[in-house]
């Protein structure tokens, strides 16, 4: 580290700090901090207040590390996130499951909500269907059965980007089946008529597929994002298929997000 010692400061005006107010220096009003010739920092600072704005977005803004060098806390304006922690995760990572232990299918390569980890009183979720096709049906209505939806579905309180969807699945037979999962996002009447409860316009957010599944076994399925954004005021829902037979399924699904 350089020394100005012994040095004239019209030999080193350039390398000096000083805020951009060379009235008033450092008040209550931010004042950008520059060198001396001019060029602009990305900190302002006033007696209150410290601001950080880059020039251009960037994937570091701002960085706090240890003395070893490891990363603890990084602003990352070019995506929009900080990031905390020696494993650099959103601050605002939360992480959402959903689980069944044996789902009966009716039949082979029909698709059915998986619940949300809840409090059974009376009996247990009902297997609740939803569609054949290659993917889960797009809309849903349940008629006296939209009831059970209240179990399986989870309000987006707000806009949330989906990081990473994990599955365990396992059956109770030894004859091996094939699974498949699928995470979606739904819109949900909720105007004060008898359609409340009512889903449409379904997308795919994230899928995966499980082969050789027996009760022996667990499988684990890191499952591939396909639409990673959810706007506030949808709901997340988990399907699972069994493609092969009507053997049960156990499944718990984790899925990790932030706060966007």
């Amino acid at each position: 580290m350089g020394s100005l010692a012994g040095k004239s400061p019209a030999n080193t005006y350039k390398s000096l700090l000083k805020v951009a107010d060379e009235t008033n220096g450092v008040s209550g009003s931010a004042s950008q901090i520059e060198d001396g010739e001019g060029t602009s920092t990305c900190l302002q600072i006033s007696t209150t207040v410290a601001h950080f704005k880059p020039a251009s977005d960037v994937n570091a803004a701002l960085k706090v590390e240890r003395a070893n060098g490891d990363d603890l806390l990084t602003v990352d304006t070019n995506n929009s996130l900080v990031k905390v922690g020696t494993s650099q995760v959103s601050a605002t990572t939360q992480l959402l499951t959903f689980n069944a232990y044996r789902i009966v299918p009716a039949s082979a390569g029909t698709h059915y909500f998986v619940g949300l980890p809840t409090g059974e009183y009376q009996s247990h979720n009902v297997e609740l269907s939803v569609g054949t096709g290659t993917d889960p049906d797009t809309s849903k209505d349940a008629g006296t059965s939209t009831q059970y939806l209240a179990n399986y579905l989870f309000p987006v309180p707000f806009n949330v980007t989906i990081d990473a969807c994990k599955a365990f699945i396992s059956s109770h037979q030894d004859t091996d089946i094939t699974v498949n999962t699928h995470l979606m996002s739904y819109d949900i009447v909720a105007d004060g008529t008898t359609s409340d409860g009512n889903l449409s316009n379904g997308t795919v957010l994230a899928d995966g597929q499980a082969t050789a599944v027996d009760r022996n076994v667990i499988k684990t399925v890191d499952c591939t994002i396909q639409n990673s954004s959810v706007t506030s005021g949808k709901v997340i829902a988990l399907a699972v298929e069994n493609v092969t037979n009507t053997d049960y399924i156990n499944i718990q699904v984790q899925v990790k997000y932030h706060i966007a």
